[in-house]
């Protein structure tokens, strides 16, 4: 049965669960009422029937005042009640009033006020000539007023709650309870008070879920209330002392909780002297220790949503912000230092390279000084001159010992001193080509440095980029998800819902390790993805000193069925290409395939390196280009020797089916969807050859049911034909099986003219249903 609510062209059903909860919500505050208006302070007044009434929310304004109205016509004391059933209608009347004014009506400083003069203008007029009282009458407007301002912060609260009572709701919320708890100050039964067991009750509840601040808040509150309602002995300052010892042995679980309250009544006693007042205060501890023990799981899990602290939410936009400045200002940084060295390289390298002139002068200076033909060689015959001693540099090139045989006969003829002038071309030659070869090098090194430079500063501002579009916090869904966890009694201390560039929402939880914390990861999944209206997959749970994170994301559209084979070179026990794959948790999956150049263990180690490192950029969220400018700069300045590998690196987004294909020197990738076979074929260099090179880059879409093959050279070496009619054919098999087809086949086709390592890997997609 449902009824229909009609209004303002609305219409909002309420079913019998909804109708329910608000009766019981309108009795509980009509009963809360009745108690907190039969609660003496001061010995004389009840004032905190009309604290209730006009902290409580408009909507349970009808229930306070049917409360309160019962209680003051029952009066607790004698006389004077019939002034705070005036002061009801008065509340009543403001509070209708101003019921359109939200914002005032609801605000807990503007509800002060009204109970604050509601109840000062009563008194005063029941109070007609007679001032004696008037400090009195004061105190208890004042305290009316106190206790209006908690209510409504504590009804806010509950309104508001979702993750858990801030330090100030905590407050408010003990401060509600103790007024309540003065409403039993006359429940006595042979010296035992049932306002003392209660209260010993709150003090323990409150120090295990909110440690020493809510022992210490729980026991000065007691304590205070009693001295207001006139119930106050010696004894009383045993509470305040106990809350906080209850608060500090809290970590140490109820048990230590119960006796350290127990301990400190019975020190306060054993210090002021045993009576029956102090009897009767060890055994209302002892009391009121042993229900709490008897409180079974669901009501600590249910006080525990009340009593926990908030967490943390991890959503400081300031620090963002502050964070992407300074990885924008570095990147802008290092660029200008990599444009500023290789400017600086270039004008120098105009004054300190070796000039062949300089070559030239030293040989003549060396060899012809004093020589009667220095002039006739130097000046009328320069070009025939500088032409055999080209000749000699040549032969000292290519390691001759007398390069002066190999000039020309006309030189030889001419030149009186033609060993001499052999061996200073030798000896300022080699001279020369040494520093042209470390000229060489160094700009070779000062290329990689700036391209590192400028690797690092991309990479600096991918990670601004990503970070200002990806990091989107939450607060709301991590209070919701929090306060969810807590009906399967796990506490958060911190927590995140993060919403990243593509949509896709995260979440994260700092869990405290307690003896009862249980994590059932299937519980917690089904919890949140309910609550949270996402479809999360299993969280991944980890544990991190005392604590456990437990992250959750959500569930991607499809997964991929992996399978790789490989064969080694003949006569190699090492295999010269690598591959790696994983999820980058943002809903990609990543196959990186590199082949180092030739075979055997060079090889590996130029195919682990590319794939290795490639793997570990992209996993610590870098670009791929500024990643391939790093792995390039680094293939290029391992070794002096030749070292390259290609790359061929496919990113599956799991959520749309988005596929996209980066090679750099790589073998075709082949590509079955919808039945039918296309392939995607790369021109660019491989990493390690050029400074500048960069990947050849396409994108498709992918369905389930499709396939991708990743291969490198050695499984190509007849073409591609028939690994088209392979994929053409293959039909319900799985993506191990058909790699394993694909890679034999590939062997016995190589024939003995072909020896390459062989790799191929494919991903099959498949749709979660």
């Amino acid at each position: 049965m449902k009824e229909f609510i009609k209004g303002n062209n609305l219409s909002k059903s309420i079913g019998l669960s909804e109708i329910g909860f608000a009766v019981i919500s309108h009795i509980g505050v009509s009963l809360l009422t009745f108690i907190a208006s039969r609660a003496v302070i001061l010995n004389t007044f009840t004032p905190f029937g009309i604290s209730f009434l006009a902290g409580a929310p408009t909507v349970y304004t009808a229930a306070a005042a049917i409360g309160s109205f019962i209680s003051y016509f029952l009066p607790a004391i004698e006389g004077g009640a019939f002034r705070y059933i005036a002061s009801i209608f008065a509340v009543i009347s403001i509070k209708l009033l101003l019921s359109g004014y939200k914002k005032i009506i609801q605000n807990p400083i503007f509800l002060s006020a009204l109970s604050f003069s509601v109840n000062l203008i009563t008194s005063l007029i029941s109070m007609g000539s007679d001032t004696y009282d008037l400090p009195l009458k004061i105190s208890e407007a004042l305290i009316s007023a106190g206790g209006t301002f908690f209510i409504a912060k504590a009804f806010r609260a509950l309104a508001d709650y979702k993750a858990g009572l801030n330090h100030e709701e905590l407050v408010s919320f003990i401060t509600v309870i103790c007024i309540l708890l003065m409403g039993f100050a006359d429940v006595d039964r042979g010296g035992i008070m049932l306002s003392h067991i209660l209260s010993v009750i709150l003090i323990l509840v409150s120090a295990k879920f909110g440690k020493i601040l809510g022992g210490s808040v729980s026991g000065i509150a007691v304590a205070f209330s009693f001295l207001l309602c006139g119930n106050y002995n010696e004894f009383t300052l045993c509470y305040a002392i106990g809350g906080l010892i209850a608060g500090v042995f809290s970590s140490f679980g109820k048990y230590a909780q119960v006796l350290s309250i127990i301990f400190s009544c019975f020190i306060g006693v054993s210090a002021i002297g045993f009576n029956i007042s102090g009897i009767s205060l060890i055994i209302e501890a002892a009391l009121g220790g042993a229900i709490f023990l008897s409180l079974p799981k669901s009501a600590n899990i249910y006080i525990a949503r009340l009593f926990s602290a908030g967490p943390k939410f991890l959503n400081n936009k300031p620090l963002k912000n502050s964070i992407i400045l300074r990885l924008n200002t570095a990147s802008s940084a290092l660029l200008d230092v990599s444009q500023t060295v290789e400017q600086v390289s270039r004008e120098l390298s105009k004054i300190n390279t070796p000039d062949y002139n300089t070559l030239i002068t030293k040989v003549e200076n060396e060899t012809c000084k004093g020589c009667n033909l220095r002039v006739h060689c130097w000046e009328k015959r320069r070009d025939s001159t500088v032409d055999a001693i080209f000749e000699m540099t040549k032969a000292v090139k290519t390691g001759e010992a007398s390069p002066e045989t190999f000039t020309n006969t006309e030189f030889k003829e001419r030149c009186h001193r033609l060993n001499k002038i052999g061996s200073s071309v030798s000896k300022h030659y080699s001279s020369y080509a040494s520093k042209i070869a470390a000229e060489r090098r160094i700009e070779e090194v000062r290329g990689v440095v700036t391209d590192q430079f400028e690797g690092i500063s991309k990479m600096l501002s991918d990670l601004a980029a990503d970070f200002k579009l990806d990091q989107k916090f939450d607060a709301n869904l991590a209070a919701t998800a929090t306060s969810a966890l807590k009906n399967l009694n796990l506490i958060a201390s911190e927590s995140s819902a993060i919403t990243d560039k593509f949509g896709r929402t995260s979440l994260e939880f700092k869990i405290e390790k307690k003896d009862d914390t249980k994590i059932n990861k299937m519980q917690i999944m089904k919890l949140l993805s309910v609550i949270c209206e996402r479809d999360f997959d299993v969280p991944i749970v980890s544990e991190v000193g005392n604590f456990y994170i437990v992250r959750l994301f959500e569930r991607a559209v499809f997964d991929v069925d992996l399978g790789v084979c490989q064969v080694c070179a003949e006569g190699s026990s090492m295999c010269g290409d690598a591959y790696n794959s994983f999820n980058d948790g943002r809903g990609h999956f990543i196959i990186i395939l590199s082949d180092g150049m030739g075979t055997g263990g060079r090889a590996a180690v130029d195919g682990a390196m590319a794939s290795g490192l490639m793997m570990r950029l992209l996993k610590a969220g870098f670009g791929y280009d500024c990643s391939l400018k790093i792995l390039n700069s680094s293939m290029l300045f391992k070794s002096t020797d030749e070292s390259l590998a290609t790359l061929d690196i496919v990113s599956i987004d799991l959520f749309t089916g988005a596929v996209e294909l980066y090679k750099a020197g790589a073998a075709p990738t082949l590509i079955r969807r919808s039945g039918r076979v296309g392939k995607a074929e790369s021109k660019s260099l491989p990493a390690g050859i050029l400074r500048d090179i960069g990947f050849d880059y396409a994108k498709i879409r992918v369905k389930n049911g499709d396939v991708l093959v990743i291969l490198s050279d050695g499984a190509v070496s007849d073409g591609t034909d028939w690994i088209r009619t392979e994929l053409e054919t293959a039909k319900d098999i799985s993506a191990s099986a058909l790699a394993e087809r694909i890679c034999n086949r590939a062997e016995r086709l190589r024939g003995d003219q072909h020896r390459d390592d062989i790799t191929v890997i494919t991903a099959c997609i498949e749709k979660h249903f």
